[in-house]
Order: C-alpha cells, then structure tokens, then sequence
C-alpha cells in the first residue's frame, strides 16, 4: 500500500470557511473548519474532485472532521451533499464523520445532510470507531499515518 503524504490546504484565514484534505492508501481525510461560504465548498467540491483524479481514487472511504466546523451557508451545505452525493456513485463504500461532540449543533446538521447524501454514513469520535467498516470494504490505510495526521491538525479525540 502507498501512502500518500500529498493534500490541499485552503485559505488559513478561516474568513471564509477552510478545509485541508489528506490520503492514506484509499483513505481521504477531509478537515473542515470555520463557516463555509458558497465559494469555499466550490473550491472544495472542484479540489476534492482534482485529488481524487490525480491520485486514481476508484475505490475509497472518506473520514470528515468536523470539529472545526462552524456550520456554512445553505448553498454550502447544499454543494457538499452533492459532492457527497456524486462520491457515493463514483466509487465511495464508506463515509464517517468525525467530531468530538463539543459541537452538537454543528454535528446534528451535518449529521443529517450528510445521511441524506449518502445512506449508512457513520458518526464517531474516535479512529477505531470506523475500523471495523474500512476493513469490511478493504480499504487501505496507515492506522499511524492517520493518527499522526489526525494530531497534526489539532484533533486528539
């Protein structure tokens, strides 16, 4: 399995909203943070779509932290369910939110726009949670590259 240590980093600034995107084998780590704006989930939808193209992801799972996430626009919501929705039917088996639940607002509506998009979703606050289901659709990873990936974007839950 390669790992892949290449992602996309949007603004820093957070003013609009801010995403950081990591691979791990068949895994993509999806960092969300600040209030997205309509302009920062069509950057994500068009980046996230260009990762997957320049890494041959035809088969993968998805892990969203949320933690960060402050909640975005309706259009914003509305372009990430599509980018969600159109993941499922390209090759997506599993996708998982991650948030250590300090959030709950911000938890319940992606919770709930993101089920709708893609059916089974799973919410947890720790790796392990999701371990069983990658392994059920064989996806691979580097359960310590995803951890240190995990700590160097702030999240230790």
């Amino acid at each position: 399995m390669e790992d892949i240590i290449s992602k996309v980093d949007s603004s820093p600034t957070l003013k609009y909203g801010s995403y950081t995107i990591h691979l791990s084998g068949s895994l993509l780590l999806l960092f969300f943070r600040g209030t997205w704006s309509e302009k920062c989930a069509t950057d994500y939808a068009r980046d996230v779509s260009r990762f997957r193209n320049e890494h041959g992801l035809e088969k993968f799972a998805s892990i969203a932290v949320i933690s960060d996430w402050q909640l975005g626009t309706p259009g914003a919501i509305e372009t990430v369910s599509e980018v969600i929705r159109r993941g499922g039917e390209t090759g997506m088996v599993a996708q998982f939110l991650l948030a250590d639940g300090s959030n709950n607002l911000s938890l319940h509506i992606a919770r709930q726009n993101v089920e709708k998009a893609f059916p089974g979703t799973i919410t947890g606050q720790h790796l392990a949670e999701f371990i069983p289901e990658l392994t059920k659709h064989n996806i691979e990873f580097n359960e310590q590259r995803v951890l240190a990936i995990l700590q160097s974007n702030g999240y230790c839950g």
